[in-house]
């Protein structure tokens, strides 16, 4: 078979499967958390902060979602639309399941180890709202207060949203 690559296609095909794949990825850790004090969106991606630390359901539950939507995105993208990033794909399902396989483990081990470092240096409660805080705004995000983070911070420091961050930076 020949297989041709587009590789600006290619790449920008790529940057779309990693976009969405944290999209769905942090979409189910903001709908599901009762102690999400804020989440904010920057050039570098999102970030949430938590009271708690997520049970491990609700982590394995974001990394199935978020490879199930990719799995999806990765097939239509490779076999659905015309022409393909990659064409002369040989068209057996062993083929497909490999193609599909790859950027999905990709990126789904990738969220996995960065899971890992994060249990192996915890740091919760106060303390991660306020250097995720710090970090957000370092980066220029936009940062997103929850209801029951409006809450947390009038009972814990006495402020509003805007007196926080302007508390941090």
């Amino acid at each position: 078979m020949d297989i041709r690559i587009q590789p600006l296609y290619l790449a920008s095909v790529i940057a779309l499967w990693i976009i969405f794949y944290h999209a769905v990825y942090w979409l189910v850790a903001i709908a599901r958390d009762r102690s999400l004090v804020f989440w904010s969106v920057g050039p570098f991606g999102v970030t949430i902060a938590s009271l708690r630390e997520p049970p491990a359901r609700r982590i394995i539950a974001q990394l199935c979602i978020a490879a199930l939507a990719l799995m999806a995105l990765v097939y239509i993208n490779l076999f659905l639309v015309v022409p393909p990033p990659i064409s002369g794909l040989r068209p057996d399902a062993t083929s497909r399941i490999i193609a599909v396989a790859i950027p999905v483990a990709i990126l789904t081990i990738g969220r996995a180890l960065a899971i890992l470092r994060d249990h192996r240096y915890p740091i919760w409660g106060e303390a991660r709202v306020l250097t995720r805080a710090h970090k957000s705004l370092a980066t220029g995000a936009r940062i997103y207060f929850t209801r029951a983070g409006r809450a947390f911070l009038h009972d814990r420091f006495g402020t509003t949203p805007n007196e926080f961050l302007h508390m941090v930076r």
